[in-house]
């Protein structure tokens, strides 16, 4: 039986990989030490499996992930320079895949959300941090490493990047709330900034559709779909017609998707 993971920078998510997508979700804080971590996730791990033999892992984690090597993480940084893959196999007796989470967020959306029917999908996860996919043929496109469009700089000027201005992290800082506590008009602010950072992914990856996931993209207090996309319509693209603009459907389930869908 293949069990999937989720780390995320304050908790770690796993469950059975199933026909029909994934099983029951459990949930346990992320440690900020690599080794407990490890631990932690071979814990999971068995839980999520039961009785059952453990034939495979996968997950996603939050940085730059290659070859199953965290090589940058924002939100974990002692966790730099962990060998992820090798150390869970290692602790579980099992091969094991480690992804980038928005990676395998965007496969989840791609094979059975809201991406699902199109080739080419782009995903953008907003949240304490922003994670972004690609996803063609219902496989994660990537180079050396994999798509750090959250970091591409929109302020050319101060050097700021989307992430640092739009993020949760930068409403907290900036406003000293939760970003669900933030004034809207906070929300109306970075709207463009937002809109800007999405048009460039467009342009650099020419999508079907561009599904939009994370705590950030909600209708209460948070960023609107629609808003965005009157943003978007406002810059001068040299395409005749922009993707799609979607709502992701799994949620904070996506990446757990993406990872039952690997291969």
């Amino acid at each position: 039986m293949k069990v999937v993971l989720d780390i995320g920078g304050t908790s770690m998510r796993g469950a059975r990989a199933a026909n029909d997508g994934i099983g029951e979700v459990r949930k346990v804080p992320t440690p900020p030490d690599p080794k407990e971590g490890v631990r932690t996730l071979a814990a999971l791990v068995r839980e999520c499996a039961g009785e059952e033999p453990i034939e495979a892992v996968a997950g996603g984690f939050p940085g730059v992930v290659a070859d199953g090597v965290i090589y940058f993480a924002p939100n974990l940084p002692a966790w730099k320079g962990v060998a992820l893959a090798a150390e869970l196999s290692r602790v579980v007796g099992a091969p094991a895949k480690v992804h980038n989470d928005a990676d395998l967020a965007a496969l989840g959306e791609a094979v059975s959300g809201a991406g699902k029917g199109f080739r080419v999908v782009v995903y953008a996860g907003i949240g304490t941090g922003i994670g972004c996919g690609r996803i063609v043929g219902g496989r994660i496109d990537m180079g050396r490493y994999d798509f750090e469009a959250g970091h591409q700089i929109v302020d050319a000027k101060e050097g700021k990047e989307l992430e640092e201005l739009v993020s949760g992290r930068a409403f907290e800082k900036r406003y000293s709330v939760h970003p669900s506590k933030a004034p809207r008009e906070g929300y109306v602010e970075m709207t463009p900034i937002l809109a800007a950072g999405i048009y460039n992914m467009i342009l650099h990856w020419s999508p079907e559709v561009f599904v939009l996931g994370g705590s950030m993209m909600n209708e209460e207090n948070g960023y609107r779909l629609d808003d965005i996309a009157a943003a978007l319509k406002k810059f001068p693209s040299p395409y005749p017609k922009l993707p799609e603009l979607r709502l992701a459907e799994h949620k904070d389930t996506a990446g757990l998707y993406g990872a039952s869908a690997l291969k």
